[in-house]
């Protein structure tokens, strides 16, 4: 013991035992309050592993760090320090697999659904339940019913997304994007139905949108992880989610409905609407093609349309008359639209069972939620200067890039719960994320089956191989039934067992309450 906490607990040790002596305190008492003394005065310094890429991060913190000390010292969170790790997209999945077979994972990380259960079932996670009954300000930004989801045996072993209580922060917020230049320039409206988004599509391809006299744009643009939900949406589905049919639920790929919009999207990208080269495409490289315009039309959340969102202000540099709009409800032929639901397994963070102190983690965590402590400094920076608030209209108005906040140690680099606010979107993206959220397909069951994880495959490459062949024309639409075939023979049939077992005692659950 250091000599410094020995003199510490002496003195401390001295003072009680004279309150004690006038019947002040008692001698369990006074064990409690040196021991807290120690643990106050005791740096926990927390490793956080964040799946984020941030080039522009100091190593050190920079001022944000801290500022950010600074304010909880204030508050009397002593003894908490914090380091972080970055890795983007696969590569951290790789690295936090690593780290847990070295017994070396972080104290707080991200950590997708598979992972997360073969981590509860090796013992590997900390059981959040009684230290979120201890953090109101980050337990009361998520929905009771997302902690089910990561509930086994009782336990609670991660933290869902948490949304801010207004209408527009929801996580459901996808739709289609398209250029409203283009639109006016050729006398078009965004399309309702998929009639009218076929004849959108090939006047963006073939009529010359852009007015440079060159064939160079595509009507509808993708990325290999950016698709067609909503063109699924328009037949009632999403190939990925559990429908109800007839009593039972199934996956929505073996749907017929799949089969219809898997026709609609063949048809198109050999008319040539599509980019051909979706299936290969990345994101970075999707953004890259919207911001030379090359896409009339896109997949993504109504934030890309925003005054603050970087696509918008590298498409006006390029491009100064471009104009972006959001729109949704486009309907197939039984008057069905919407795009999927978000999954309650985004972005899920959780805990090292071999974490020293969570005390004071969950304390740190709570504080970075509480509006009235952190929350404002981690996500926008110094009031004042990187933004302001509006009271009366609860609005935050960005004075900083993200960039500077980024290099500075703030905002996303730095938000160790995922969380959903956009006070500072412009009202017009407001009002769509209301309309996206009102138009979404519902997933029957969220929870995963066990053999869902053992033949994973199914989804991946089954169906990924059967989706990229019929839509590319190397496989005629009627070979679907063949791929129905091969998921029930090669898995499927123990999936869809399991998955309507698992509904059943879902629906029984929910009948009690």
């Amino acid at each position: 013991m250091k000599s410094g906490t020995v003199i510490m607990r002496l003195a401390v040790a001295g003072a009680l035992a004279f309150l004690a002596g006038c019947g002040g305190t008692s001698e369990a008492q006074t064990e409690s309050i040196i021991r807290a003394e120690e643990t106050d005065n005791h740096t926990a310094t927390y490793s956080i592993f964040q799946k984020f890429s941030a080039p522009e991060y100091p190593a050190d913190g920079g001022l944000a760090k801290k500022l950010i000390l600074d304010a909880m010292q204030k508050e009397g969170l002593k003894g908490i320090d914090y380091k972080i790790e970055f890795a983007p997209g696969q590569d951290y999945m790789t690295k936090l697999n690593l780290k847990a077979t070295a017994g070396e994972l972080p104290d707080l990380f991200q950590v997708d659904y598979p992972t997360f259960m073969r981590l509860v079932n090796e013992g590997k996670l900390l059981p959040l339940n009684d230290w979120l009954a201890k953090s109101p300000h980050v337990s009361g930004m998520i929905r009771d019913d997302k902690f089910d989801y990561v509930t086994v045996n009782g336990y609670i072993y991660a933290i869902p997304t948490g949304n801010r209580p207004e209408p527009y922060n929801s996580e459901s917020r996808a739709g289609f994007i398209v250029r409203q230049d283009w639109l006016d320039r050729l006398g078009l409206k965004a399309p309702r139905n998929l009639d009218e988004m076929h004849e959108v599509l090939r006047a963006f391809t073939y009529g010359d949108p852009d007015g440079n006299g060159i064939n160079d744009t595509y009507g509808y643009g993708a990325a290999k992880d950016h698709q067609f939900a909503g063109i699924f949406g328009a037949f009632g589905i999403h190939p990925d989610f559990w429908h109800e049919r007839g009593g039972m639920i199934k996956k929505g790929y073996v749907l017929p409905e799949a089969k219809e919009a898997l026709a609609v999207l063949q048809s198109w990208y050999k008319e040539g609407l599509i980019d051909p080269h979706f299936l290969v495409t990345e994101t970075k490289r999707r953004n890259e093609n919207i911001i030379r315009s090359q896409y009339g039309m896109f997949q993504n959340a109504p934030l890309e349309v925003d005054p603050n969102s970087s696509t918008i202000a590298a498409l006006h540099k390029a491009n100064p008359g471009a104009k972006l709009r959001f729109f949704t409800n486009v309907k197939g032929p039984d008057g069905k639209s919407g795009f999927p639901e978000s999954s309650p397994f985004g972005s899920l963070r959780a805990v090292s069972a071999n974490v020293k102190q969570p005390e004071k983690l969950f304390r740190m965590l709570d504080w970075m939620q509480n509006e009235n402590g952190g929350f404002n400094l981690i996500h926008y920076g110094v009031e004042g200067e990187d933004y302001s608030y509006e009271q009366a209209a609860n609005r935050i108005v960005l004075h900083s890039e993200y960039a500077q906040l980024y290099r500075r140690g703030f905002s996303n680099p730095i938000r160790f719960l995922n969380d959903i606010d956009v006070r500072w979107a412009s009202d017009e993206v407001k009002q769509d994320l209301v309309e996206a959220a009102r138009h979404t397909i519902s997933n029957a069951l969220w929870k995963k089956v066990p053999a869902e994880l053992d033949y994973a495959d199914l989804d991946e490459d089954l169906w990924g191989q059967y989706f990229s062949k019929i839509v590319t024309g190397q496989y005629s639409v009627d070979r679907w039934d063949e791929f129905v075939k091969l998921y029930y023979q090669q898995g499927g049939d123990i999936i869809e067992q399991q998955a309507n077992e698992e509904w059943k005692k879902m629906k029984a659950t929910a009948g009690k309450k």
